[in-house]
């Protein structure tokens, strides 16, 4: 039998690949992004920040959506009578883990709305293997920022930039309580990530969830639609 989750999630995915284009170009998607007044569109990691803008935008227009509430300092990005984030996942990478949110937020989020869930969009990444897209983002942003000219100062090599991405499928996945957050911990398909770590500054940073989406029980998967 199909749950409320089940639906909900159908429901989403169903009306994403309506509204996501096969192909973005990571020039255009952060042009678009600072003209229509998104405070991301300086992100190096550009693709997920183009994807919450898109469904802000657009997916409100095809289904009730609204944003979901705030946790301490997690806002979260998409509530119907559920709550789920928005995610960006590499094809390329299936290995890699993907960063969910703050812990605390997350673990909150399960007891006071029935659950946690995340809708990720999965696709083909182009990288900027000339440096030539770094370049125009960082004179589109006026200049290297404090962190860069930090990085270059102490020798450190800096990340490729994804310049393209073609989607190919969503994916929503959904964390229905505690329990299942705890063998998720437990079977490794779930960890941490910052754990421990501290700032510049000293000061601790807050540790966010991670999952190995290859890892993850079948279960757990609400939906699935291919581009």
């Amino acid at each position: 039998m199909t749950s409320s989750i089940d639906r909900e999630a159908q429901a989403i995915v169903a009306n994403l690949k309506k509204i996501i284009p096969p192909k973005i170009d990571g020039k255009q998607a952060i042009l678009k992004m600072k003209n229509e007044g998104s405070r991301n569109w300086r992100q190096m990691e550009w693709i997920g920040f183009w994807f919450e803008h898109l469904v802000a935008n657009e997916l409100s227009k095809k289904i009730a959506v609204s944003v979901g509430p705030t946790i301490g300092n997690t806002t979260f990005d998409l509530s119907l009578n559920y709550v789920w984030d928005l995610k960006a996942h590499p094809e390329s990478q299936p290995d890699k883990p993907m960063i969910l949110n703050d812990c605390e937020a997350v673990e909150t989020c399960i007891t006071n709305h029935s659950g946690f869930g995340f809708v990720v969009v999965v696709g083909h990444a182009e990288f900027d293997e000339t440096g030539h897209f770094k370049a125009w983002h960082d004179a589109l942003k006026g200049g290297r920022s404090k962190y860069e000219v930090k990085r270059i100062s102490r020798g450190a090599q800096s990340r490729r930039r994804k310049r393209e991405f073609s989607p190919t499928r969503i994916d929503a996945v959904f964390i229905p309580d505690a329990a299942t957050l705890r063998r998720g911990l437990d079977e490794g398909w779930l960890g941490y990530f910052q754990k421990g770590m501290r700032n510049s500054n000293g000061t601790a940073r807050r540790s966010k969830y991670q999952i190995a989406l290859h890892k993850a029980p079948s279960e757990i998967f609400v939906a699935r639609i291919k581009l």
